[in-house]
């Protein structure tokens, strides 16, 4: 199958809500809630399978198999049991998604259902022989992993589709500045002059006299914008030079050198928004978590590690996912 370049598990709308299918059993399992017991049916192994074999092939293809000789505590934990957690987590999260979205009645259209049926058709052409060994799914098992990821998904969207998260530019404002720092303030005023007066460069002088490591900073709106320098570097022009600042027993020259750093605004622009949407999933999904705690128990969860080679490379579920 070809190799896909995820980086993680595919994150539902809001990462923090992640941290990472109700498929008829012979007998109904009954999963551990922290108020009240529920009959609900854990993913089959072959369910399960088709996220965790994506994982480790996932590690394998950009790392190699030596990956899982890693411990990951001082119990020695490998980094595939790890993993295989992380897997759990995931869909345990999965599986409390889908039961709050069928209490709010969020449901899968038809029409999602066949763009469901075609992740699931690209997804299975993909595999081979040795993927179909190792996983064990079947066509069914995978569309049941799509249809849960897209519903839970259906439901963070339709929380965060209610949230006025947009923030302008001014609030999400991220500047360049350069500074010169010394404890000396005699020395300030002869820099100062040597800048303002004298046209000397400022990077240059910088170099050879601040007593601070950091020349170049970034700096951006926040709730410390009465400190001194954040708020005399916002009402600096570009290219344009304070006069000296005293703070915390040290004398602070500094230059705005990018008066909007565009990229930086908004890479932070997106994450305040993120963070806005975040919360106010956390508000919805925290509560109920709390009543509904779900911890898978099959036992294979407990029984699997990754100390065989598996003669599968199928890594591309969630990019598959992602492509739709």
């Amino acid at each position: 199958m070809r190799s896909g370049n995820s980086n993680n598990f595919r994150k539902i709308k809001c990462a923090a809500v992640l941290t990472a299918a109700v498929f008829i059993l012979p007998s109904c399992k009954g999963l551990e809630l922290e108020n009240k017991t529920e009959q609900v049916e854990e993913y089959t192994k072959e369910q399960a399978m088709v996220i965790i074999s994506n994982e480790r092939n996932r590690y394998e293809n950009a790392y190699s198999e030596d990956i899982w000789k890693i411990s990951v505590d001082d119990e020695g934990t490998g980094f595939d049991k790890l993993t295989i957690q992380n897997v759990k987590s995931y869909l345990e999260e999965i599986k409390l998604l889908c039961m709050l979205a069928d209490e709010r009645g969020i449901s899968i259209t038809s029409t999602e259902r066949d763009i469901v049926r075609q992740m699931t058709d690209e997804y299975m052409a993909g595999l081979d022989e040795g993927d179909l060994e190792y996983i064990g799914c079947t066509r069914e098992d995978v569309q049941k992993m799509y249809t849960d990821i897209f519903q839970a998904e259906k439901l963070i969207n339709s929380i965060t589709g209610t949230v006025d998260s947009e923030i302008s530019d001014s609030e999400a404002k991220v500047i360049s500045i350069q500074q010169i720092v010394t404890a000396d303030e005699k020395k300030a005023k002869a820099i100062l002059k040597r800048i303002k007066i004298d046209g000397e460069n400022f990077n240059s002088m910088a170099s050879r006299y601040t007593e601070d490591e950091e020349i170049d900073l970034k700096l951006m709106r926040s709730d410390n914008d009465e400190d001194l320098i954040t708020r005399t570097a916002f009402s600096l022009e570009e290219n344009e030079v304070s006069n000296i600042l005293f703070k915390d027993g040290l004398y602070y020259i500094i230059k705005c050198t990018d008066g909007y750093a565009e990229e930086d605004t908004l890479l932070r622009k997106a994450r305040l928004e993120e963070a806005m949407n975040n919360k106010a999933v956390m508000d919805i999904i925290g509560p109920y978590r709390n009543e509904h705690n779900i911890q898978f128990v099959e036992r294979f969860w407990n029984n699997m590690d990754f100390s065989e080679p598996d003669g599968s490379e199928a890594d591309d579920f969630f990019d598959i996912y992602n492509e739709y």
